[in-house]
């Protein structure tokens, strides 16, 4: 958005002069479209870290669900927070219909990182173990976070 644009707050839905660049009520930054119409948007999870935000935001981005991470510092402020209420570093917030499936979906994510687990070759090349078309072979089959050596990671010295 420009500076000599009007912009709408993207939690409230008012629309602002133009060289107003944040919101005076809700604290956040405008933007130059306006927000849909489905009320007001509702926070699904508060996130640890802007990392955690983004990964999270991408997950519900891919399956389709409009999200906007908001931060609880104040821009251009540093680490001035603008809700003290919270150790979060944000929230995402989505339209109020899409709500219920936006904290399933995290929850599913999750469920699925608390299970761990290691990513056999058939989950990247194919049942057949061929190589995905387009995407070159994978070399080093072992995804473990151990220390690696010269040919081995510490996890496999013994496999």
């Amino acid at each position: 958005m420009s500076a000599g644009e009007r912009g709408w707050c993207p939690e409230c839905g008012e629309r602002y002069a133009a060289g107003t660049v944040a919101c005076p009520r809700c604290r956040v930054v405008l933007v130059a479209e306006p927000p849909s119409r489905g009320g007001s948007p509702v926070v699904v999870h508060k996130v640890p870290d802007a990392a955690a935000g983004a990964l999270l935001a991408g997950l519900l981005e891919h399956h389709g669900l409009r999200v906007h991470l908001r931060s609880a510092t104040l821009p251009g402020y540093g680490d001035v927070r603008r809700d003290w209420g919270t150790t979060a570093w944000g929230e995402l917030l989505v339209p109020p219909d899409d709500a219920d499936e936006a904290r399933e979906i995290i929850a599913e994510y999750l469920a699925a990182l608390e299970r761990g687990g290691r990513v056999r070759d058939e989950d990247v090349e194919g049942e057949s173990g061929r190589s995905i078309p387009g995407r070159p072979p994978r070399r080093d089959p072992c995804l473990c976070p151990g220390p690696r050596s010269r040919t081995r990671r510490s996890c496999c010295a013994a496999g």
